[in-house]
């Protein structure tokens, strides 16, 4: 396990820092709450977290819009394991900010 029995309620609209020494879990934590895990071929999830009553790991979530709801900020940049491009374009691909492919390149670009 790299963690288990975790329980939390997290108020919403609220800032919540996770302190602890390292490999004590924080960051294993927060990638399980913005299903980062899912990116991993031998990531295990076992038990439930939800949001808003909702378990995150239902098949009709959409981790993509999941992301969205849920931020975190790392100490390190994490990104997905993507080209630099698709990690560029996340943010504004997911909130509509472009129209098509050239606009979304612009974003990128700029």
């Amino acid at each position: 396990h790299a963690i288990k029995d975790v329980s939390v309620d997290i108020a919403d609209k609220t800032v919540t820092a996770f302190i602890g020494p390292s490999g004590c879990g924080k960051s294993t934590f927060l990638r399980c709450i913005n299903r980062m895990n899912d990116t991993i071929d031998v990531a295990r999830i076992e038990g439930d977290i939800l949001l808003d009553g909702e378990d995150i790991y239902d098949a009709k979530v959409d981790p993509v819009q999941l992301r969205a709801r849920v931020g975190m900020v790392f100490q390190k940049p994490n990104p997905f394991p993507k080209s630099i491009y698709d990690n560029v374009a996340y943010g504004p691909k997911i909130h509509g900010m472009a129209k098509n492919k050239a606009d979304l390149d612009d974003i990128v670009e700029r």
